[in-house]
């Protein structure tokens, strides 16, 4: 298989307008660059985290559109191919655009017969946007000569045939499923710590609350077991003060009475020694 050079890629693109809208010679020279042709970019566009998820028409040369990081989008050619049944092309993305991390994640070849403009589907792997303008120049096409037996003829006649817009299927096929792009992965994990962080201080705040409330509820005993204890020895001094009381009350009572009784003896001595002593009147 041999790879055209500029000079036949010209002569194809005069004889078969392989490129629509033909270039004119200055714009020709400048796009064919060792031996590719550069394409642009179209006026239409789809990017998975577009807000009304439906494509956007940009209407004027040098409208800018951005992918962000981890992110899929659909890129619509400006110009057509026309592939002859006896050529194949294969395609990619300029390399200034690709070390910015765009990668194309579509088809590599174009089928010969296929005729209409082409559909990159390209992914953002990088880690900053990677912003685009309408008109510019970053994907390439390459035309080989398709070696065919003698009476052979290839006939294209795949869903691409004909195409001038991005297809809707492809819109739907990117939406259908959840993006499990790296950079999607990333803000799960994130989102994900910050609810186990957010679960975390729940109970942390919930442990702490019944940590405050098992110290209240020991404050509490303590002052009031230190009332009791306080009462209770209050109580023990005030009746051990009473008993004491009681106790010296009886002794004096009972000192009392026995110095009653020895004066009462006393007072019976007395009289007895009166009567021994003084003489009866009989």
């Amino acid at each position: 298989m041999a790879y055209l050079g500029t000079e036949k890629i010209k002569e194809l693109i005069n004889s078969h307008k392989v490129i629509e809208p033909i270039p004119d010679s200055s714009r020709m020279t400048s796009r064919i660059k060792n031996g590719a042709y550069e394409l642009s970019l179209g006026s239409e566009v789809f990017r998975t985290d577009s807000k009304d998820k439906k494509k956007e028409i940009l209407k004027q040369d040098k409208e800018q559109i951005t992918i962000n990081p981890g992110q899929f989008a659909l890129l619509l050619t400006e110009e057509s191919v026309n592939i002859p049944q006896d050529k194949i092309a294969f395609i990619s993305i300029k390399a200034g655009v690709k070390l910015r991390g765009l990668v194309n994640v579509s088809g590599f070849h174009v089928d010969p017969g296929f005729i209409g403009n082409l559909v990159f589907s390209v992914y953002n792997a990088g880690t900053s946007p990677i912003s685009l303008e309408k008109g510019e120049p970053y994907f390439l096409i390459w035309f080989a000569e398709l070696k065919l037996a003698d009476n052979e003829t290839t006939t294209y006649n795949g869903e691409h045939k004909g195409q001038d817009s991005i297809p809707t299927r492809y819109i739907d096929a990117l939406m259908a499923g959840e993006l499990a792009s790296p950079n999607a992965l990333l803000e799960k994990i994130n989102d994900n710590y910050k609810t186990l962080d957010s679960k975390a201080t729940t109970r942390d705040y919930i442990f702490r609350t019944g940590i405050g409330i098992l110290i209240v509820i020991a404050l509490k005993l303590f002052v009031e077991w230190g009332m009791y204890s306080k009462g209770y020895d209050d109580g023990y001094k005030k009746k051990a003060i009473e008993t004491t009381a009681d106790s010296t009350l009886n002794s004096i009572l009972t000192q009392q009475k026995n110095l009653l009784i020895e004066v009462d003896s006393l007072e019976k001595i007395k009289t007895n020694l009166k009567t021994s002593i003084i003489p009866s009147n009989k």
